[in-house]
């Protein structure tokens, strides 16, 4: 029972219909995918930068706050997005650097209705962060700053 409400609630997560999700009786395709198949990690921490950009519906926070990360993941947070920090080891500073990349670039992630992907920034960003060397969240003197300021001003401007 816990496997079958596992699936359905990653399928709702994903938007994908349970039926695709569920090849045979036990294998999860996104998970065979292969951005998710090694880190399946990759999968919560997208969703937490599009929760921080405001992008994540309501309904996705529930269900991934109802997948109980703290077990999962042996964090002490019990809050699904301070167990993907707390996983992560991500910084106090993590949220404004997602941020300010997302409001200085989100132009580049525009569907082709007009709308801003969140989906696809997340992608990119996570693979970003996640690169050895990364530099995101690296925060030069001043530089965090100036980031703070660009949110401020991009904000004032919605």
């Amino acid at each position: 029972m816990k496997t079958y409400l596992f699936l359905l609630a990653l399928s709702m997560l994903m938007g994908t219909p349970f039926p695709s999700i569920v090849e045979g009786a036990s294998t999860i395709s996104v998970l065979n995918h292969p951005r998710y198949k090694e880190n399946p990690v990759y999968l919560f921490f997208e969703s937490y930068i599009q929760d921080v950009v405001g992008q994540l519906p309501p309904e996705k926070s529930d269900i991934i706050q109802g997948m109980n990360l703290q077990k999962v993941f042996r964090t002490e947070a019990g809050e699904w997005r301070a167990v993907v920090r707390e996983a992560l080891h991500l910084s106090d500073s993590i949220d404004i650097a997602i941020l300010d990349l997302w409001y200085r670039n989100r132009t580049h992630f525009k569907t082709e209705s007009g709308n801003y992907d969140a989906v696809w920034f997340s992608q990119v960003f996570a693979d970003e962060y996640m690169k050895d060397g990364s530099r995101v969240d690296v925060w030069p003197t001043g530089a965090l700053e100036e980031a703070k300021a660009r949110i401020q001003a991009a904000r004032a401007q919605e």
